[in-house]
């Protein structure tokens, strides 16, 4: 399971930054062509701030979180040893996936709601769903990701809890 996740991760991040070139260079577009030849790209936005910055940010939740990226408060666990530090980690790990796993699955009802009602952009006939369904996948594999990483918070190692 550990080796799929991985491998998931690779690829997400390799879509969060390949949307986030293509997210700059369709600003770059449009702006170019909204003032220089008056002629903007119609669903620059939509696509933007719908599909690219949703694909960048989400899809980049997994490789965050195995860097140890997040931000944490560790005034707390800074200064406990031992057991009660363990049983610090291990609350802190199992409170992150379940809040996780609480935002997975409202996206996941967001999402078959958008697919079931075939919501579409004002501005041109695309599908919203697409979007909701990049957030549903970052969050599933970042879910899991931690999840594993349960077994590891009494070597230390889990990423949660460590950071570069």
């Amino acid at each position: 399971m550990r080796t799929l996740l991985d491998g998931c991760e690779r690829i997400m991040t390799l879509a969060a930054a390949a949307a986030a070139v293509v997210m700059m260079l369709l600003t770059t577009a449009d702006a170019l062509g909204r003032y220089l030849l008056n002629r903007p790209i119609l669903v620059a936005l939509e696509v933007t701030t719908n599909y690219l910055m949703i694909a960048a940010v989400f899809l980049a939740l997994p490789y965050t979180y195995r860097q140890g990226a997040n931000i944490r408060v560790t005034f707390l666990s800074d200064r406990l040893r031992g057991a009660p530090r363990l049983a610090v980690s291990y609350a802190v790990q199992v409170l992150s996936v379940v809040y996780c796993g609480a935002m997975l699955y409202a996206t996941f009802q967001q999402l078959r709601n958008m697919h079931a009602t075939g919501t579409l952009f004002t501005t041109v006939e695309l599908p919203i769903w697409p979007g909701h369904a990049l957030v549903v996948l970052g969050l599933l594999v970042l879910t899991l990701m931690m999840l594993l990483d349960l077994r590891e918070v009494r070597a230390g190692r889990s990423s949660l809890l460590t950071g570069g």
